[in-house]
């Protein structure tokens, strides 16, 4: 994807933040310049509380009245000043029924920003994650279902001078891995660049206040979005047939055609051969299930032939146009059913 593109993504979430006014108050603040960042204090003016996008330098002037009664204007720099390109392997590992996943990261020479983490929800990892050097591999539970937070972030521990950085504009880093019990499917993994930190006058505004829910929905779309495959199939003990194919099946309705990875024509015939096979897998026919499980197969490699393909090969350093994301991004979906599918077949015995 061009940096153009991802450069004007900056504006999105300030249009998604609507149209609001606030009435000008006269009162007494501090103001930091937008582009030297130094502060001028007892600032005596009209005072218009909002947020508004900085055009020359792409960071927010947030504006707002703290607790004591002072107005401030300070700088949130957003973390999308990046130009990601994210690539997901997976494989079976040595080790009876383990996936082992990899990915290879690569910030765009036109990035402003370095990249400084990686974030997505997996369900379930064996072990900890690993990644190149200085990067900080981490699962942390959600505390609100069974899911976890699989994190990456770039901490030099050696560091004199601060900010920390992390992966440079035109540098690729790979060995970030995870393995897992659980078989892939399409994930959204969000990138963050290295932004610098906003320092809130008073307080940082409330969120009972418009310009504080405003500067939560900013944080809430702070990054690039990144399709990768993932640990989000769970593989019960004993093994059940009928409980993945129903999960992969939910996956397939919930996010992969979502996201327009799988065609809707597509996806109506692959919903017709999972409800075979998941009948069958119940009731316990075993030579119906097998013969389902490989018209699923047969059907994407009809529609995805290409899909056993790699695109290693894709010149890192040119702009990727939105046609191709989109066509990588179906065969990594295309990709990610058959080897679902081709598991069971390994557990019922069929290699």
């Amino acid at each position: 994807m061009s940096m153009s593109i991802r450069i004007s993504q900056l504006a999105i979430p300030l249009l998604c933040l609507g149209a609001f006014v606030v009435h000008a108050e006269m009162g007494v603040g501090t103001v930091q310049d937008p582009v030297t960042r130094q502060y001028t204090d007892n600032v005596s003016k009209d005072w218009q509380e909002g947020i508004v996008l900085h055009p020359q330098t792409g960071n927010y002037i947030v504006t707002y009245k703290d607790a004591w009664g002072f107005f401030n204007s300070v700088i949130l720099e957003p973390a999308t000043k990046i130009d990601p390109t994210l690539k997901s392997k997976f494989k079976l590992s040595d080790s009876v029924n383990t996936v082992v996943y990899e990915y290879k990261l690569r910030n765009g020479p036109k990035a402003k920003q370095d990249i400084r983490m990686l974030l997505t929800l997996v369900s379930n990892i064996s072990g900890n994650p690993t990644g190149p050097l200085d990067w900080d591999g981490r699962i942390v539970p959600t505390f609100t279902d069974s899911n976890l937070f699989l994190s990456w972030t770039y901490e030099d521990k050696d560091a004199k001078v601060l900010p920390l950085r992390g992966l440079a504009p035109g540098k690729t880093a790979d060995g970030f891995k995870v393995e897992s019990n659980d078989l892939p499917g399409v994930v959204m993994i969000k990138v963050k660049g290295n932004a610098r930190h906003t320092t809130w006058l008073g307080n940082v505004p409330s969120i009972d206040t418009e310009v504080g829910q405003k500067v939560v929905l900013l944080g809430s779309m702070d990054h690039i979005p990144e399709l990768a495959a993932a640990p989000v199939i769970s593989v019960p003990t004993p093994f059940d047939a009928a409980v993945v194919l129903i999960t992969i099946q939910k996956h397939l309705a919930q996010e992969l055609v979502r996201r327009k990875l799988v065609d809707a024509s597509l996806a109506g015939q692959l919903d017709q051969l999972f409800q075979a096979a998941i009948v069958a897998a119940k009731g316990g026919n075993t030579v119906a299930l097998k013969s389902n499980l490989q018209a699923l197969r047969q059907l994407l490699k009809e529609k995805h032939g290409e899909m056993g393909k790699d695109d290693e090969d894709k010149d890192d350093d040119k702009d990727i146009d939105k046609n191709y994301v989109k066509a990588r991004d179906k065969k990594l979906a295309a990709k990610v059913l058959d080897f679902d599918l081709k598991y069971i077949q390994r557990r019922l015995g069929d290699d």
